[in-house]
């Protein structure tokens, strides 16, 4: 499945993104969600996936704004599941 992202929200600067749903080899759903906040000379980054929001990959946040960035994903996932069901909200 090609990876899409789909614009969710941005909050104090950070964008947040996600993917259309993907499947794993044994068929469990997950959608993988970006944060990103442009920094001079860059991006301060953070992937992850729902539902298990494990850390995919992370650049630039410390670990306190890690937390409250997965909580937030954490507290928005029905939201961002529903969305990925209905075909998101537009590409980023």
């Amino acid at each position: 499945m090609m990876t899409v992202k789909n614009f969710y929200t941005e909050i104090d600067g950070i964008t947040m993104t996600f993917s259309d749903i993907g499947k794993t080899d044994d068929g469990m759903e997950y959608i993988r969600i970006y944060f990103e906040k442009p920094v001079i000379g860059g991006f301060h980054f953070l992937e992850s996936t729902l539902p298990s929001l494990n850390i995919v990959e992370s650049e630039g946040f410390t670990e306190e704004e890690q937390h409250d960035l997965l909580d937030y994903a954490s507290r928005n996932a029905f939201i961002i599941w529903e969305l990925a069901r209905e075909g998101g909200m537009g590409v980023a």
